[in-house]
């Protein structure tokens, strides 16, 4: 590390510091403004890497205006054990969750809505109405996010969002400060390492993707350039990921947990996505992970969890490889019966992706469904993105 790659990261670290100072700023009614850079709720690598980044770079580059900056983890404060493969590396720098993190629970409310919004990894989201940049490398869902004219849609066909963020490092037009910061880098090539299933992939597809371009880019940066360097890298983010020895079963469930809500005039449903490095057959087969289940119902009143289980593949990479849908009132509402069998129908026949599901047979858990998926490189939000349209579908003809 040379003299400005050290002054970068101790100045990173100062501002992540001061962050936290930032939870108990009010609006004087001036021209001085607060962002608040939000993660994905997922609160993955890939969204917590991303927000980090592109907080600190607005930071560097706010021109005269000098408006606070506020990076923030859509998660709670509690739950960040259960995020084993990011607390591992970013404690690996030094950053910890007692002096450097501000969480979603540690933001006032009266914060929330004087605030303006940059949404990292997502653009669905509750402050769709005061965002004014997002940073997604997913298509644009018109009707669930209602963006204002003036919000900056940073949204491009990649595959992860620290490649779009690396992007942004690389402009001379949003980084007109040319901030240059080893953490920073060394954070957002992790990302794309987990989020690409760490590129095995043929050369042919490589050349094509624009992930591994800014790969390449940040290993210039970091003289990490050989394959031998990345395979020790990506064993010890897998070994991290799944070491879920000290963590409970409700700790599990909201280790990368999304919450869907869809409703119409007659039927409002609730569904919680739970994905976590563990078979799902694993983890119901624990003694308490019937209680588990019903308490994060209660909890998020909910109509269905469904559970996701990632394993390791053959080369390496990571997917998920079974699903459970599990109906927490036991299908006594009629609604509730009609979605469970339009989920199960519409799982199966999907294409896009193909998930070629195969039941487990005389698997009786809380009446749920149990399938394996029988695909490679089937990611979390590959499944939330087929939900969501399978939800919608059901919502928009259930009158």
């Amino acid at each position: 590390m040379n003299f400005s790659d050290k002054l970068g990261s101790m100045d990173f670290l100062k501002f992540l510091m001061h962050s936290q100072q930032l939870t108990n700023w009010r609006s004087t009614g001036g021209p001085e403004l607060m962002y608040i850079v939000l993660s994905h709720e997922s609160c993955d690598l890939d969204s917590v890497a991303s927000t980090l980044a592109i907080a600190y770079l607005h930071f560097r580059n706010r021109g005269i205006f000098k408006h606070k900056i506020l990076p923030v983890l859509n998660m709670l404060r509690c739950d960040y054990a259960s995020k084993t493969e990011v607390k591992f590396l970013l404690e690996k720098r030094s950053i910890n969750a007692e002096t450097h993190l501000v969480f979603r629970d540690d933001v006032p409310g009266d914060l929330l809505q004087c605030s303006r919004f940059i949404l990292v990894n997502h653009h669905v989201s509750p402050f769709h109405y005061c965002s004014e940049e997002v940073y997604d490398y997913r298509p644009y869902q018109c009707e669930a996010a209602r963006l204002p004219i003036y919000c900056q849609r940073i949204m491009h066909p990649m595959r992860s969002c620290a490649a779009i963020v690396t992007e942004r490092y690389l402009s001379r037009i949003y980084n007109s400060s040319n901030v240059q910061c080893l953490f920073v880098f060394e954070l957002l090539h992790a990302a794309l390492l987990l989020q690409n299933n760490f590129f095995e992939y043929t050369l042919e597809q490589l050349s094509e993707m624009r992930d591994f371009h800014m790969l390449l880019y940040l290993e210039k940066q970091l003289g990490i350039l050989d394959m031998p360097k990345r395979t020790i890298l990506r064993d010890t983010l897998v070994r991290a990921m799944f070491n879920l020895d000290e963590l409970t079963l409700p700790q599990i469930l909201r280790r990368e947990f999304k919450l869907m809500c869809a409703k119409n005039e007659n039927y409002f449903v609730r569904i919680a996505h739970c994905c976590f490095p563990m078979a799902v057959t694993r983890f119901i087969s624990y003694e308490f992970a019937e209680q588990a289940l019903r308490e994060l119902g209660a909890e998020n009143k909910l109509n269905f969890i469904m559970l996701l289980g990632t394993s390791t593949q053959q080369k390496g990479g990571l997917g998920i490889k079974e699903i459970g849908i599990i109906p927490l009132d036991a299908l006594r509402a009629v609604g509730d019966r009609r979605l469970f069998d339009h989920l199960i129908i519409n799982l199966n026949a999907a294409d896009q992706p193909l998930l070629s599901l195969e039941p487990y047979r005389g698997l009786d858990f809380m009446r749920g469904a149990f399938f394996i998926i029988d695909e490679c490189n089937i990611k979390f939000y590959d499944i939330l993105s087929l939900m969501q349209r399978i939800i919608y579908d059901f919502i928009s003809k259930t009158i």
